[in-house]
């Protein structure tokens, strides 16, 4: 299906002139003549950009935007200014409204076809909901490759396996790679002086990690080792800071990408900070278990050790120890060989201090 172009301009050489040149680069063109037949058609053929003169009756390019805006079906919409102004107020008064770009006229052909389709790319990177695994991570940067500036990102992403209780990284290592997991599980965490672990996530299958010391451009604070065999995929530091630094559209799109799990983090750290240790064994079950198993199921077993329940709960194994052995009489699970059964997730969940 072609994408979808609508051009607002009282001009009728200028519409009609831009109008074939994009139906012949395979467009599809919807046209206006002034800003509310323009507002009109934009709310009946939601195009995929819009095209619009700054000058004009009835309704202004500026009065057509901040419209557009407000249109909720329309937000993020590309929207290019066509002006024969060179006024840099009229310039950044368009970006303040939240213009992507502007046309001077008289424009060229190539020009027109440049932004136009440099706009609609970007519009699609940020639009896509890209699968989180190996497939969606190729496809991403594949797609920001196209755009301007993103032109040295790697050709073929090493593939590590990594031994369940092997490191990927050591704290104190210098930073070198974004880490993508294809398959298994990896526990990044911290150590007390005394030796002490506190596991700060648990990552699995379509997670990053690391990317928080190279924004610090540090030595990794944390330590991350397998909880069982893995496949992870190294994307190196300068294709990370390439797709974070050289286009605003793909920074954007790729800080969502990478930081899926930071509202979950918070809470954890929230929850840690205020509950009591019974909660925390909770809290510590149902962590593991939802990176284990489907959310919404009723009943899981999954492996989960005293040692990093411990380390995720902050108290003792002993600690541990009695509150697994009180949910086991309360009919919450049971427990085989280091082998743990939710027989009541919801009580669980909904359980009280």
């Amino acid at each position: 299906m072609s994408d979808t172009v609508l051009i607002i301009e009282d001009s009728v050489d200028i519409r009609e002139n831009t109008a074939e040149l994009l139906e012949l680069a395979g467009y599809k063109v919807f046209t206006a003549n002034n800003g509310l037949d323009g507002l009109d058609r934009a709310k009946k053929d939601k195009p995929d950009l819009i095209l619009c003169d700054i000058m004009m009756p009835e309704l202004d390019g500026y009065g057509v935007l901040q419209a557009i805006e407000n249109l909720p079906e329309m937000i993020g919409t590309p929207f290019v200014f066509l002006t024969a102004k060179a006024d840099k107020a009229d310039f950044r008064k368009g970006m303040d409204l939240g213009a992507d770009d502007y046309l001077t006229k008289p424009f060229g052909g190539e020009d027109l076809l440049k932004i136009v389709s440099s706009r609609l790319r970007k519009n699609q990177l940020l639009k896509t909901k890209y699968k989180n695994n190996l497939e969606g991570l190729n496809s991403f940067i594949d797609t920001a490759k196209t755009l301007q500036n993103i032109n040295i990102l790697s050709e073929n992403r090493t593939i590590k396996k990594i031994r369940k209780k092997d490191f990927v990284f050591m704290e104190g290592d210098l930073t070198k790679f974004l880490y993508f997991i294809v398959s298994g599980k990896v526990k990044t965490y911290k150590t007390n002086e005394w030796g002490k672990e506190y596991i700060t996530e648990i990552h699995g299958e379509g997670d990053f990690f690391g990317h928080l010391a190279l924004l610090d451009e540090s030595k990794y604070k944390e330590s991350a080792v397998a909880i069982e065999n893995a496949e992870i995929a190294l994307v190196p530091q300068e294709d990370f800071f390439q797709l974070l630094y050289s286009n605003n559209d793909v920074s954007l799109k790729f800080i969502k990408f990478i930081t899926n799990d930071l509202v979950q983090a918070e809470e954890k750290l929230i929850k840690l900070a205020y509950d009591s240790a019974r909660k925390r064994v909770a809290e510590a079950l149902i962590f593991i278990f939802k990176k284990y198993q489907i959310e919404d199921a009723e009943e899981s077993t999954f492996p989960a050790h005293r040692e990093n329940i411990s380390a995720i709960a902050g108290i003792s194994p002993e600690s541990v120890s009695r509150n697994l052995t009180d949910f086991k009489e309360e009919g919450l699970i049971e427990t085989n060989n280091g082998i743990i059964r939710i027989l009541n997730l919801k009580k669980l969940t909904d359980l009280k201090n």
